[in-house]
């Protein structure tokens, strides 16, 4: 009696499946890893107040902890597009020191210029935030290296100023 499915298309779509699950898992796990970069960057800015160099260094350290693709010779202000999505414009500011390809940016106020601290007269905008843009890497046999973005945004911070401080230093 003959089967009603060939063994070699059977094997064939065996193959297909299995490569298919092994490609989504992956896709997911490296997706995951993205996602979490951009939210221990964010955590580590936050921490810091600002994308300073105690942040760049922390920034530095954990990425180099968890294997994030290193890039030969440093990160270009070209490797990161001037905003990072079309809708939302921000001012790129990236670690130059950095092997790891990341890019921060900026955002002043994103509720205009009317919120600026009346209290002590300065013109700071009264919170800010920052965008991440890390990336997925990709390195397939026949089509070869390719990267993802991956873009999160952050909260938003109040900028504390000197006039301020007596307020969170319980003189107040």
């Amino acid at each position: 009696m003959r089967e009603g499915i060939g063994s070699v298309f059977l094997y064939n779509m065996i193959i297909l499946f299995i490569i298919i699950v092994f490609g989504l898992i992956s896709a997911t796990i490296s997706y995951y890893k993205a996602f979490k970069v951009n939210e221990r960057i964010l955590d580590t800015i936050e921490k810091f107040e600002g994308h300073n160099d105690l942040a760049k260094a922390e920034i530095e350290d954990y990425l180099i902890s968890i294997g994030y693709t290193s890039l030969n010779g440093g990160i270009q202000r070209t490797d990161c597009p001037s905003s990072p999505n079309s809708s939302d414009e921000g001012t790129l500011d990236i670690n130059e020191d950095s092997t790891h390809l990341y890019c921060v940016y900026f955002h002043p106020d994103d509720r205009g210029d009317k919120e600026v601290n009346k209290e002590n007269g300065d013109n700071q905008p009264i919170y800010y935030n920052y965008s991440v843009v890390s990336y997925i890497f990709v390195n397939l046999p026949i089509v070869g290296e390719f990267k993802i973005p991956v873009y999160t945004k952050g909260e938003r911070t109040y900028n504390f100023s000197e006039g301020d401080t007596a307020m969170y230093s319980g003189d107040r």
